[in-house]
């Protein structure tokens, strides 16, 4: 049974110092408390940046997407008093719930579990009822209980749900069944411009047509409110702590339980298992790793990142709440309760991909690449640019520097010797491969590419690049449903499908056609506009 003895603190201090330098947040909370109710709470750093004020005990974080937890709690608790079948349509609730029917209709499992077939949602409105209501307008990429792919619609639709069934407004009814119980006093379970003056500072990276790295500097993210059951919920890191406790003590809290047994072992679950050290259950995630199984879930907000675990085998929780986008709060917490990092090098094909690559006389740069093999991993060399690059994964690479930071390098093939180099839409080929030519894109096909805005602080823009003839989607920082780069595939109803996947819910449609090219683009249903 683990202990919160001095060197766990010690540990804390330590990591958190070193998370505040690596990523450049402002702050950060953290809590860790075990199942008979010891907790610890220790805060780093700076809540206000500008005003210099530094994070408390009581200062309030966002917390994302833990609040779908919040939500499965209370759905769990309707299904034990027997208000609420968990297999039933959401129209049996909803009436007015419309969404084309694939295989069977959507079921309140289905959404807990992220399988019923719809898309991520790009929170193109401020609210959750006319986000619904498009589904009908939208065909599931999957039938229901086939593919897991996460979605806060799904969790938007429970909110709705539980409004319909309780008579009263979602954080309402929060408040009374989750947060009361369980003494969360300090806990706001919707982000309003009432708990503003409590709230840390988010931050995000000021520049968001770019990859963040710790040469970008941050400034305050953008405001908003928002009530919707998939992440609406401002906590301290304490408050947090008796969420976590009472997952350790399967659903019970101070003044008794909050769930049947049966209800927190479908909460934990997990119903469906994306990969093998990943399942989900109902609003909890489970993650197995060096023989060590966690379950909580992640949170990110525009400018806030989140993070709760818990162990059961220890019995040991922790909190890790953050207010800059930038932090690895999963990370951390795992690291507190001691587990090792994993010993994976994603650099460790760079000898392969060492070599001089040349340009393609019709892309925007015109001077070759070089990359260098050295300690750690690859630097590039470019006219007068010399900088260390970091691995990404899958071949990605950053290079942080202004002329190069727009996106990713990628190397490809992905592993072994790489003779073909992609920044964004241009190809480098290494000196003395033999490649195939650039394939031509379909004047329809060019006509899409360029560079796409909307006023929607969760997903500002993105980018449509052609690479070998081919429609590719590229993204700074990848949106929930979506990567940070994947293929366009043309469908016969003249949208573009996200990804080689046929069951992936999320598509691209193009329209207002002007000089031949497309001004608007319609990412998964969500306006965006040309701005090249």
């Amino acid at each position: 049974m683990g202990t919160i003895d001095a060197a766990l603190l010690a540990r804390m201090d330590n990591l958190a110092a070193a998370e505040l330098a690596r990523s450049g947040a402002p702050g950060i909370a953290v809590a860790v408390t075990s199942r008979d109710g010891e907790t610890v709470v220790r805060t780093y750093g700076l809540a206000n940046a500008e005003a210099q004020t530094p994070v408390r005990a009581d200062t309030l974080f966002e917390i994302g997407s833990i609040g779908k937890t919040f939500t499965a709690i209370v759905i769990s608790q309707l299904a034990d008093e027997g208000r609420l079948d968990l297999h039933a349509p959401v129209a049996s609730v909803l009436p007015w719930f419309e969404m084309p029917v694939v295989g069977r209709p959507v079921t309140f499992h289905d959404l807990l579990t992220h399988t019923a077939g719809i898309t991520s949602g790009i929170d193109g409105t401020p609210e959750a009822a006319f986000q619904v209501h498009a589904l009908r307008d939208r065909t599931p990429g999957s039938a229901p209980g086939q593919r897991y792919a996460y979605s806060n619609l799904g969790f938007k639709v429970l909110g709705l749900v539980i409004a319909a069934v309780e008579g009263l407004p979602y954080p309402d009814v929060v408040r009374r069944r989750v947060l009361e119980p369980l003494g969360m006093t300090q806990t706001e379970p919707a982000i309003t411009n009432a708990i503003r003056p409590r709230l840390a500072v988010g931050y995000a990276y000021e520049a968001d047509d770019r990859i963040g790295h710790l040469g970008h500097p941050l400034a305050p993210a953008t405001w908003l409110e928002t009530a919707t059951a998939d992440g609406s919920i401002a906590s301290t890191a304490g408050d947090m702590a008796l969420l976590a406790r009472m997952l350790l003590r399967r659903g019970e809290g101070p003044s008794g339980h909050l769930l049947s047994e049966a209800s927190f072992t479908r909460l934990a679950g997990p119903h469906t298992r994306p990969s093998p050290d990943f399942g989900y259950g109902y609003g909890l995630m489970t993650r197995v790793l060096n023989g060590r199984t966690f379950i909580g879930h992640t949170g990110g907000m525009i400018g806030f990142v989140a993070g709760l675990q818990a162990e059961p085998a220890s019995g040991l929780g922790v909190v890790v709440l953050m207010n800059a986008i930038s932090g690895a709060p999963m990370m951390l917490g795992r690291a507190i309760l001691g587990l090792e990092p994993a010993v994976d090098d994603p650099d460790e094909e760079a000898a392969g991909r060492a070599g001089t690559y040349l340009p393609n006389p019709s892309g925007a740069n015109r001077q070759p690449l070089v990359i260098v093999a050295e300690e750690g991993g690859l630097a590039l060399h470019s006219g007068d640019t010399m900088v260390s690059l970091e691995a990404l994964g899958d071949g990605r690479y950053l290079a942080p520097h202004p002329a190069w930071d727009r996106f990713a390098l990628l190397f490809a093939p992905a592993d072994g010797r790489a003779d073909i180099v992609w920044h964004g839409g241009d190809r480098y080929v290494r000196e003395g491969a033999v490649v195939p030519a650039t394939g031509l894109p379909d004047p329809s096909v060019a006509a899409i590419a360029g560079h796409y805005r909307a006023h929607n602080p969760w997903t500002s823009n993105f980018w449509v690049i052609i690479r070998d003839g081919a429609p590719w989607l590229l993204f700074t920082e990848a949106p929930d449903g979506f990567e940070n780069g994947q293929p366009l595939i043309a469908r016969p109803d003249g949208l573009y499908a996200v990804s080689d996947d046929p069951r992936n819910p999320e598509d691209l449609r193009f329209d207002t056609m002007v000089d031949g090219r497309p001004l608007r683009a319609w990412l998964s249903g969500s306006p965006y506009y040309r701005v090249d």
